[in-house]
């Protein structure tokens, strides 16, 4: 009787391990990028939220005013970043003549931040 020899080659298996290894270095790396840009997006929304606080604050004290959240609660503004201020630590600086300046930081990654420089004059700018 002669047998056949069923399963897979060294070499077959080496070759599927290149490819899911090639595939690992493409995906890793999109996934931690997508991930980073979602983090962003939920700052922005809470900056979105500070943003019309301020506007309210000026329109009542026709100047802006610098607040901290440390609960996610402002004492100057009034806006509840709760959810937010889990993942994000918001501080906002009143910028002279008419302007304020937002900043957000990760608490898990310092080194990630995203900045609001607002003004009355048109000149707003996101960093990044």
């Amino acid at each position: 009787m002669k047998r056949t020899a069923r399963g897979f080659t060294l070499m077959e298996l080496m070759v599927v391990i290149v490819i899911v290894a090639i595939l690992a270095a493409v995906a890793v790396p999109l996934y931690i990028n997508y991930v980073d840009d979602a983090k962003r997006t939920e700052a922005k929304g809470a900056i979105g939220a500070i943003i019309t606080a301020e506007q309210t604050y000026y329109q009542l004290n026709n100047a802006y005013t610098g607040d901290t959240f440390p609960n996610g609660v402002g004492a100057n503004l009034n806006v509840d970043l709760t959810e937010a201020a889990k993942t994000w630590t918001f501080t906002v600086v009143p910028v002279a003549p008419d302007g304020f300046k937002v900043t957000a930081t990760n608490k898990s990654n310092s080194s990630m931040t995203v900045v609001l420089d607002y003004s009355r004059a048109g000149t707003t700018k996101w960093t990044p």
